[in-house]
């Protein structure tokens, strides 16, 4: 794997199947590779104002890799099978008894990435963040249909700077635990503080104007989707952020995605924790110290006591939450 990688990290390869981009980090020199679905990028401008988010998020983050960013497309079924072979490829384990040819039939025939495979070809829009296992872990954001984001550049930029987020937050924790444990992320905390990041970044980028974004949320959902925080609570008073069920009852967007983010906004402008000290410093706490506790560390507040004021403020009126900017 290791030789494989210094292959793909040292050039820029041009294939049959996918071009392979990488691009070099300042700091620690961890590479981001693109693998891009023939005729997706004809200009150029998936990748750039895909890197417009990347950079600025690794710049804010720190460099973690390797990161694989695969923006896919429904041409050609040979061509999107040999892309994800090069995906199973850079997931080997050369130190493993399992012989490589064999860790490549075992990746393929998983039933997520022949959903994936199936979803390519088909031209479904899926996709996110995946990673390998801990210690050595392997990032990736993976885009099934491609070519709705390369016509939209705002929404491409957007959803890099999501998805690092999530990478430096697995990057920070036991990913591979159980989301109520105590190192590992909730919910809410990675979907809701990557959801704030990712707007409050584009408004300083110069895109969107964030205040205006998280009224958005509240009203009809903004760019995440019908119905809003408004509709919702209205309908389900008795939500509970910490409560992770919700991803199997088509709930997650409203309270881990839109709540979320306003839990973090509740967190910086009115409990006036520092927005570096929410969005990162008090990630490096979780595995040491639990993220009960990091967060009381940090935060200033138990976490229980900050879900029984927050439930309180979320409830308010649009005029009423929407005061906590004007404190800035």
């Amino acid at each position: 794997m290791k030789a494989y990688l210094v292959v793909l990290l040292l050039m820029v390869q041009f294939s049959e199947t996918s071009r392979l981009l990488a691009v070099p980090s300042e700091k620690n020199k961890r590479e981001h590779v693109f693998h891009v679905a023939p005729g997706i990028d004809k200009n150029g401008s998936l990748i750039k104002f895909y890197k417009r988010g990347l950079d600025y998020a690794v710049d804010y983050f720190g460099n973690y890799g390797p990161y694989h960013i695969y923006l896919l497309g429904p041409k050609g079924e040979k061509n999107i099978k040999k892309i994800f072979r090069e995906r199973a490829l850079s997931r080997v384990d050369s130190k493993s008894k399992i012989s490589i040819d064999d860790q490549i039939k075992e990746y393929l025939n998983r039933p997520n990435v022949k959903k994936e495979i199936q979803s390519t070809i088909k031209g479904k829009a899926e996709g996110g963040l995946t990673w390998t296992p801990a210690p050595n872990r392997i990032y990736e954001d993976v885009t099934t249909n491609a070519i709705e984001r390369s016509k939209n550049p705002i929404e491409n930029t957007w959803g890099a700077l999501h998805e690092y987020h999530h990478v430096f937050q697995v990057a920070h924790t036991e990913a591979e635990k159980e989301r109520n444990s105590d190192t590992n992320f909730c919910s809410w905390m990675a979907e809701g503080m990557a959801t704030y990041s990712s707007a409050k970044f584009m408004e300083n980028l110069g895109l969107i104007d964030f205040k205006k974004y998280m009224l958005e949320l509240r009203k009809f959902g903004g760019n995440i989707g019908r119905p809003g925080i408004n509709e919702f609570i209205k309908k389900h008073p008795g939500y509970e952020l910490e409560n992770e069920t919700y991803w199997d009852d088509g709930k997650s967007a409203q309270v881990y995605y839109m709540i979320g983010a306003w839990a973090t906004a509740y967190l910086i402008h009115s409990k006036k924790i520092k927005e570096k000290t929410v969005l990162k410093d008090w990630w490096f706490d979780i595995i040491p110290m639990g993220k009960a506790k990091a967060f009381e560390k940090h935060m200033k507040i138990s976490l229980n006591d900050f879900y029984d004021e927050f439930d309180r403020f979320i409830k308010k009126s649009d005029d009423e939450v929407m005061k906590i900017f004007e404190q800035d």
